[in-house]
């Protein structure tokens, strides 16, 4: 408010012939600044984008949010990188195996809501096959998603690991 009040400068605006332009240029500068930086908070996260294979295959684009979650072995375990990610309904989570071990995701569909188990036997989503290779993928979309935990395990060729999808409450 006190950039706005600075820049009417009582009334006057902004002249050429002003002693206090300079201020004045500063202040519009400041305030062009200000939209610019909001307008970049509305744009999707960098990091959500979808890679060249997702947009090739599924024909995504940059404004699709992509989470992924790295699959790999550690110390005789499953590991998903991260093991929780929280996504908006219409997100995608992209799971990725990043070694040459067998990786497997199912969702614990015994531990969802009825309307959240219901969704992804719906849209065939419980489950992946086997990734075996690295780079091999499951993309799981939550468009109609109902808001909620998901909880997923990841099997294959060492320990089970657990991990959870939380769809969240759209923004208003």
């Amino acid at each position: 408010m006190a950039v706005l009040r600075r820049l009417s400068d009582r009334g006057r605006g902004c002249r050429l012939t002003d002693p206090h332009v300079v201020r004045c240029r500063q202040g519009v500068a400041l305030l062009f600044l200000l939209a610019g930086l909001a307008a970049a908070c509305e744009r999707s996260d960098p990091g959500l984008r979808p890679g060249q294979v997702l947009k090739d295959s599924l024909s995504l684009g940059d404004d699709d949010r992509v989470h992924r979650v790295r699959l790999s072995r550690l110390d005789q375990r499953e590991n998903p990188d991260p093991d929780s990610v929280e996504v908006r309904e219409g997100d995608y989570v992209e799971f990725v195996s990043a070694d040459r071990g067998v990786h497997a995701i199912f969702f614990a569909l015994d531990s969802l809501s009825y309307a959240a188990a219901q969704f992804l036997r719906a849209s065939g989503q419980e489950s992946s096959p086997p990734l075996v290779l690295p780079g091999a993928r499951f993309v799981v979309l939550f468009a109609g998603a109902p808001t909620g935990r998901y909880p997923f395990v990841v099997v294959g060729n060492g320990t089970e690991a657990h991990g959870a999808v939380v769809v969240r409450e759209p923004e208003r």
